[in-house]
């Protein structure tokens, strides 16, 4: 693959990988906030596991991306 798309794939990557964790950080808040009930608590917790997940992947691609640039 050349490096050009490598690097362009990589920049989409790290946008990504930036709002995913900005949204994890705003969700973390939201859990501590919420005091309504354990049904919300219960959703923003499935919510934090989607985006950590996220985040874990976004992060393996990120590793690979730039093995395929230093190679």
């Amino acid at each position: 693959m050349g490096s050009w798309l490598v690097q362009r794939k990589l920049r989409k990557n790290v946008a990504q990988l930036k709002a995913a964790r900005e949204e994890l950080a705003i969700a973390d808040e939201q859990s501590f906030a919420i005091a309504e009930g354990e049904a919300e608590l219960e959703a923003m917790d499935r919510h934090r596991a989607v985006m950590r997940d996220r985040i874990a992947r976004l992060e393996a691609e990120q590793d690979a991306l730039l093995d395929q640039l230093g190679s």
